[in-house]
């Protein structure tokens, strides 16, 4: 097994979140830091759009609901849909890959999802790939979720690509996890120099801020909490890709790196604003 570092769950800002993974991100691929899984959550609803969406988008989903009062917005430095971060579990992983290509990248992504997947069957909720349950013809759907997808809307649109929904979750990919018809894992990956960024969410419950994305908690067992979620995930991620994780901290310099990223992107207006 080979070495890794652990950070265990905390809440934090948007900003701090976002600009944490990638001085992560930069700390292993440079090798001056273990590689390293990450579980946080946020100190607000947060709506984060993906990089190559418009901040017009964004305020149009918000004013359909109330004005989005007391949620924040911040622009990820990874592609796809809108994400509002509320009921959640966010994970980031960052791995050293000589091979950036597809293949390595890949089998990164699958095997984070499948310990996901593997975990959620422990604890009662049975999920699958997109790509396994597109072609089922015996998809079973609780009456409770009937209810609330009653409720929803046609969903919005993204104005640089108006046929995909605005919001990730009403999105579908092969190896996004599905529970009883709806998604509840979904992950994005950005290449750097020398290694790989990968985070994602998973659905907890649902959120007043996005009332037709339910979680786990509404089409599984009950109450899941992120804290002991994140513990299980992270043995079957170290058993599945190798590593022994270790609990840890941010280096001083992984500190001073995030604090100069956030202010240079993540908190300003003009890397939110800039599409």
């Amino acid at each position: 097994m080979k070495p890794g570092r652990l950070l265990t769950f905390a809440p934090g800002g948007a900003a701090a979140n976002m600009s944490t993974d990638e001085a992560i991100s930069l700390a292993v691929a440079s090798g001056d830091s273990l590689p390293t899984l990450r579980f946080y959550g946020w100190q607000r609803p947060t709506l984060s759009l993906g990089y190559f969406q418009h901040i017009a988008d964004a305020e149009r989903y918000l004013s359909g609901i109330d004005g989005g009062n007391g949620v924040e917005v911040v622009r990820r430095s990874t592609g796809g849909g809108a994400i509002l971060h509320h009921c959640e579990l966010t994970y980031s992983l960052s791995l050293p890959l000589a091979d950036a290509g597809p293949g390595p990248r890949e089998v990164v992504y699958q095997s984070v999802h499948r310990s996901v997947q593997e975990v959620l069957a422990d604890v009662g909720v049975p999920s699958r790939p997109y790509r396994e349950w597109a072609g089922s013809s015996s998809v079973m759907v609780s009456p409770a979720v009937v209810a609330q997808s009653a409720v929803a809307s046609a969903g919005l649109k993204s104005h640089s690509k108006p046929d995909e929904p605005f919001l990730c979750f009403r999105r579908r990919t092969d190896e996004d996890l599905i529970c009883s018809g709806y998604k509840v894992l979904g992950s994005a990956q950005r290449r750097v120099r020398g290694g790989v960024l990968q985070h994602g969410s998973l659905l907890l419950g649902v959120s007043p801020y996005a009332a037709v994305l339910p979680g786990i908690n509404e089409l599984g067992v009950g109450s899941l909490v992120a804290e002991s979620l994140a513990g299980q995930i992270a043995g079957h991620v170290g058993q599945s890709l190798g590593y022994d994780w270790q609990g840890g901290e941010l280096t001083a310099a992984e500190l001073a790196s995030s604090n100069q990223i956030a202010a240079e992107r993540y908190a300003a207006a003009e890397w939110t604003r800039r599409r």
